[in-house]
């Protein structure tokens, strides 16, 4: 490839290297415009051009708009300069420690100096030239080997330092650091047009040095007394003056890492101060409520000071008097001889509730006291939910009870310490909740919320606290009930979501009790009661979500009666063979029931699905009985078929009844160990025909093929094989003679499956019955026979062949 005009060949080696040449020019012009943009002053141009009064200005050229500054990237040049500076730090570091000891104390601080000045020099030489990458490299060499220069000092025991005082020469050193950074920063900015980063990592990062190590020298101070609260408290000193500092300067490449290790210092604080509360005795004295005190205090201190974190400094201080308030009252119970854990915690939810019904300003003081209050409050139920959560024990010692015979059985073997003490938590928590309607911010939940969580609340309060005691099983059981009634009818106008909640506090009524004696049959009892009562609550008009949920509890009420019902049979002890029969009876009674419940789909629905399942389980546990099985499948078709007949919207049930019905007749002939096959076959034959029937009869458009055939193959097919065993039997002639009915009937009505089946049939029966008639002849005749049908076939084939076009055309004209 040659250029047009010259002829030079593009595709040489000269050609790609001007090609090179070429792009790093373009290159180079495009930086250097960019950077004469970012260095022009645009207000003396504008200056420059502003037209004398009285002279006709000109239109002038727009100014160009200054390209933006290029994105900072990690050149190859600045990796280089990276690991470049690393080495020299590595190096330095080897020095010190391996060929410190042939030089004498003077030559080894002259060395370090000198080389430390050295590179202090190069970095300020690189900043005047513009070298940000070089000068970032070397200003980090530079602190490096101060740090060196520090750390050797200590090593040889200059100034009288050693490594025992290294808590104090951390300080110093953060201290040196932090100023040279701030310096190196400010003195660089101008010549390079940017802050530089490495200094200001490296004075952020010195107190993750520092802060450790005064804290470990001041707590080794303590000689048996616990001093760690306070050197905590020292430590963070360090990082909050950088903080300060890079605040003041605005250098946040200092500010972040130190305000991090500051959240770090104070999370110890807040540890270190729980800690504190909570050692010796259970009684609070001032010693152990001093760091707390402390806290608060500074936190207080600090919402004065700085009103942007007034809210939260503000809410930390509230926490912290309210943590003290709990501890205290816990410590008096202690001391009273009251064995709870919540009597901090009642106090605790109690100057919540004084403080969500009064401080409702709108400032930041007040503002963070809500927030306090809140974070109290959460923490009471918290406690609630875990005492909740414990009660699941109690249920699972109901499991130890094998068929207690005794209603009033209770728990033997729980260690109840809260008790009662719920609701007295529980109480002034609710009271807060209600009062947050008064509050300007923050808003927790929209206002529809208010009443209903609190309802929802309050009962769960009453059913922790019967939980949380040793009341009967059955007494736990009927709380359930009664709360989730109450809640059903109290929470009929809220929003639909709450209207789960008491369908499933009355479902737990039925797993808290032991089960098999009569207090299982009781609580189960009062459940269907309680069910019934949030299934009647829950018929909202117009439909919608909550009739769903009342169609469930109707569902949760048909299962809670016919367990009870099984459980009260079993209990009486009814003659063998009876239970089952009853329990499918009332499963039965209630799907006809559902005849009442015509408006109300959901609602049947949810009662046929619990007798469905009600009929498989008993008919699986008598299923060794198979005469008491046919009797158990009759009763729930004899109800479908009620259902069915008398309800146009169940028709389905017509045909679940015929189901029933055919499984009860296999089973009753199973019981009497009837071996005919067509015992169990015919009836089926004759129902799938007659549906078939109607099929044809109801659609004129429709074809035997489809219709009869599945119940002419049941009619033939199983009887066909035991037929072809014994071909002169009573069984082979019956048959025959069905198949010779099939035919004439097909042949009369055109019906194409009826004719082909009895003609298949009697076909194959002829030929069972001739066949072995014709085996019995000799040879010789068979041949003949053979012949003379070929000679016969032959000399009229093509009369044959239309004559069999003509049958094939026929049988399919047929329907």
């Amino acid at each position: 490839m040659t250029c047009p005009r010259c002829g030079f060949d593009l595709g040489s080696v000269e050609a790609q290297r001007l090609w090179g040449l070429f792009v790093e020019a373009d290159r180079l012009v495009a930086e250097g415009r960019a950077r004469q943009q970012v260095g022009a002053t645009t207000p003396a141009a504008a200056a420059a051009t502003t037209p004398a009064a009285g002279t006709t200005s000109l239109p002038s050229a727009p100014t160009p708009t200054p390209a933006p500054a290029p994105a900072r990237t990690w050149s190859t040049g600045s990796i280089l300069l990276g690991l470049g500076a690393v080495c020299l730090v590595v190096a330095g570091i080897i020095f010190a420690t391996v060929a410190w000891g042939s030089l004498g104390v003077l030559g080894r601080a002259a060395i370090l100096l000198v080389v430390t000045a050295l590179v202090g020099l190069a970095a300020r030489w690189a900043t005047r030239r513009g070298l940000d990458n070089t000068a970032e490299a070397l200003w980090a060499v530079f602190l490096g080997f101060v740090t060196v220069d520090l750390l050797a000092a200590v090593a040889e025991g200059l100034f009288g330092l050693e490594w025992s005082d290294f808590a104090l020469v951390s300080v110093v050193w953060t201290g040196v650091l932090v100023g040279a950074g701030v310096a190196i920063v400010r003195s660089s900015e101008a010549p390079l047009g940017r802050r530089l980063v490495s200094p200001q990592l490296v004075a952020g990062l010195a107190p993750y040095v520092s802060a450790p190590a005064v804290m470990v020298r001041l707590g080794d101070l303590g000689e048996g007394a616990d001093l760690w609260f306070w050197a905590a408290a020292a430590a963070l000193v360090l990082p909050l003056v950088v903080v300060a500092v890079g605040h003041r300067t605005g250098l946040r490449w200092m500010l972040w890492p130190s305000a991090l290790l500051s959240l770090l210092l104070a999370v110890v604080l807040v540890a270190l101060a729980i800690d504190a509360s909570q050692a010796g005795s259970p009684v609070l004295g001032p010693t152990e409520a001093l760091p707390t005190i402390v806290l608060a205090a500074l936190a207080v201190g600090g919402a004065v000071v700085v009103p942007r974190l007034r809210v939260w400094l503000t809410a930390f201080a509230v926490s912290a008097a309210l943590y003290l308030v709990g501890v205290a009252a816990q410590g008096a119970a202690w001391s009273a001889d009251v064995v709870t854990s919540a009597a901090g915690l009642t106090a605790v939810a109690v100057l919540v509730a004084l403080l969500a019904w009064f401080v409702v300003r709108e400032d930041d003081w007040s503002l963070g006291t809500r927030w306090a209050a809140v974070a109290g409050g959460t923490a009471a139920l918290l406690w609630c939910g875990a005492v909740a959560l414990s009660n699941a024990e109690r249920a699972d010692e109901a499991g130890w009870f094998s068929s207690p015979s005794d209603v009033w059985v209770r728990p033997n073997e729980l260690d109840i310490t809260e008790g009662w003490w719920v609701l007295a938590v529980a109480v002034p928590v609710i009271a807060a909740w209600l009062a947050t309607t008064r509050w300007p911010a923050p808003r927790l939940a929209p206002p529809e919320w208010r009443v209903p969580v609190a309802l929802v609340a309050a009962g769960a309060a009453v059913v922790t606290a019967v939980g949380s005691s040793t009341l009967p099983f059955l007494v736990h059981a009927v709380v359930l009930v009664v709360v989730g009634a109450a809640l059903a009818v109290a929470l009929r106008k809220a929003l639909w979501g709450f209207a789960i909640v008491p369908v499933g506090v009355v479902a737990l009524a039925m797993v808290v009790v032991p089960l098999g004696g009569p207090v299982t049959a009781w609580a189960w009892g009062i459940a269907a009661a309680g069910a019934l009562v949030c299934a009647v609550v829950g018929l909202e008009e117009p439909p919608g979500p909550r009739r769903a949920i009342s169609a469930a509890a109707a569902g949760l009420t048909a299962f809670a009666i016919v367990a009870t019902v099984a459980q009260v049979a079993d209990l009486a002890d009814v003659a063998p063979g009876a239970w089952g029969p009853i329990v499918v009876g009332v499963a039965a009674g209630l799907l006809l029931l559902t005849l009442a419940l015509d408006e109300l789909p959901w609602h049947r629905t949810a009662v046929e699905v619990v007798v469905a399942a009600t009929l498989l389980v008993t008919v699986v546990r008598e299923g060794d009985d198979l005469a008491l099985v046919s009797l158990l499948l009759t009763i729930g078709a004899v109800a479908s078929a009620v259902v069915g007949l008398l309800d146009d919207d169940r028709t389905h049930l017509r045909w679940v009844a015929a189901g029933l019905t055919g499984a009860a007749w296999v089973a009753r002939l199973a019981a009497s160990e009837v071996e005919t096959v067509e015992a169990y076959t015919a009836p089926f034959a004759v129902a799938v025909l007659l549906a078939g029937w109607w099929h044809l009869r109801s659609h004129p458009e429709s074809r035997t093929w489809v219709a009869l055939t599945p119940g002419l193959l049941l009619a033939f097919l199983p009887s066909l094989p035991q037929a072809l065993e014994d071909p002169t039997s009573l069984r082979a002639l019956l048959l025959g003679l069905v198949a010779a009915a099939s035919l004439a009937a097909g042949l009369v009505l055109r019906w194409g499956a009826p004719v082909i089946a009895g003609a298949a049939v009697l076909l194959v029966l002829v030929l069972a019955n001739v066949g072995p008639t014709a085996l019995g002849l000799q040879r010789w005749i068979l041949i003949a026979i053979a012949g003379l049908i070929l000679l016969v076939v032959g000399t009229t084939w093509e009369k044959r062949v239309a004559e069999g076009r003509a049958l094939l055309v026929r049988i399919a004209a047929l329907r």
